[in-house]
């Protein structure tokens, strides 16, 4: 009789656990449903407070889709610099091509150059990815568009200078001689 009070008190502290966790987790599904339906209608942009470091990158990728990619681009350094972030890596190669297209739309203006520095970021930043990843096609295309935009300059002379005038020539006259090799 002690025994079997002893396992339904067990069984109901069991079952009003497991209630606990059930309602704990459609709590935590209900929150990840909201934030989900928040990225996806846009309305996560007008969200203030502490945000996932997920919400952040879907916050500066709706940013850069309405055209502004100042803010975009301070999004994406704050999901690069927070801790143990996996979409540090999408977030630097958004801001790359966040520094990339404002160089374009600036070049294309009256001023071509204008876009100089902003190209030499995208440049950096794109060659900051290849060092850590060199299989990365997105980057290295991107960086050949950077690279088309603004080229490197060339620091080797490729120019084949002329002879100096005073100069010793070697004789081409000379009879070969052997070393009693064959």
């Amino acid at each position: 009789m002690v025994l079997k009070r002893t396992v339904h008190k067990w069984l109901r502290f069991i079952a009003v656990a497991l209630v606990a966790l059930i309602l704990f987790d459609a709590y935590r599904w209900w929150q990840a449903d909201r934030l989900n339906r928040s990225i996806a209608d846009g309305t996560i942009v007008s969200q203030s407070g502490f945000l996932p470091v997920p919400a952040l990158f879907a916050q500066a990728y709706l940013f850069t889709q309405k055209g502004d990619r100042d803010r975009a681009v301070a999004l994406y350094k704050q999901v690069e610099a927070s801790p143990l972030s996996e979409l540090a890596r999408g977030a630097k190669y958004n801001r790359a091509n966040g520094y990339l297209l404002k160089a374009m739309e600036m070049s294309a203006t009256d001023n071509p150059n204008s876009g100089i520095p902003l190209a030499e970021l995208a440049k950096d930043t794109y060659r900051s990815l290849l060092r850590s990843n060199p299989g990365d096609w997105d980057a290295k295309y991107n960086l050949e568009r950077a690279l088309r935009l603004v080229p490197d300059p060339d620091d080797s002379d490729d120019t084949e200078l002329p002879p100096p005038q005073q100069s010793e020539r070697a004789p081409t006259t000379m009879r070969g001689f052997t070393l009693g090799l064959p």
